[in-house]
């Protein structure tokens, strides 16, 4: 069998060429000084030649780098794609347990807006520690989805119809990642608040229901 033609690159055509070029007048430069007893010429001649040379070196490097960086890349595409893939992998699985456990969450908290948003918060806070094991998606979708609505301390029996469970009607705002949004937040809370309070007949606040699960940190 043959071996398959190589791939031709006109970048290494054209720094070959190159270094061709420089070789030949390299050459002509030398065979001058040489030819010649002028101190003078002779010295613009060497000169001459330590340039062409330094140039010739440079591009016979700049080649080489090219071919390495080129098989490098080759080397490295088998492991590239795996990883490539893997991720992939564990994007999809992590969409797929998401859009399940938001149902079941929305289920678990029946119109409670606020256990809804805690639920949620904690599942965006977590979830990132559970995927990068390599049971997330090993595992069958439905034993992680289970597993994960136990961690958050939702129902098992809704963990495990969540299929037929409705899309979540309510979608909870992002948990603030830095103290300094959450101040944002709790002063645009309050503003909102101190807005709201003159029109209130009844001032009496009901007390949050307490998620059922320990906070977690």
């Amino acid at each position: 069998m043959s071996e398959p033609a190589p791939d031709i690159f006109e970048e290494d055509q054209l720094l070959a060429q190159t270094a061709r070029m420089d070789f030949a007048f390299a050459r002509h430069v030398q065979q001058k000084a040489l030819a010649t007893e002028d101190t003078a010429e002779l010295s613009d001649l060497a000169r001459a030649y330590t340039r062409l040379t330094r140039s010739l070196r440079q591009t016979l490097a700049l080649l080489s780098k090219l071919r390495a960086d080129r098989a490098k890349a080759e080397r490295e595409a088998p492991r590239r794609s795996a990883r490539d893939l893997h991720d992939q992998a564990v994007d999809e699985r992590t969409a797929q347990v998401q859009d399940a456990v938001e149902r079941v969450i929305s289920a678990a908290a029946d119109g409670d807006e606020q256990l809804h948003t805690d639920w949620c918060h904690r599942f965006d806070r977590e979830v990132d520690d559970w995927n990068e094991k390599p049971d997330w998606i090993v595992d069958d979708v439905d034993a992680v989805i289970r597993r994960v609505c136990k961690a958050l301390g939702l129902p098992d029996d809704y963990a495990q119809r969540w299929r037929d469970l409705p899309d979540p009607t309510f979608f909870p705002d992002p948990e603030p990642a830095t103290p300094e949004d959450i101040a944002a937040g709790n002063a645009a809370a309050r503003a909102f608040t101190a807005g709201l309070r003159p029109m209130a007949t009844d001032h009496t606040s009901a007390r949050p229901a307490k998620p059922p699960w320990r906070p977690s940190g």
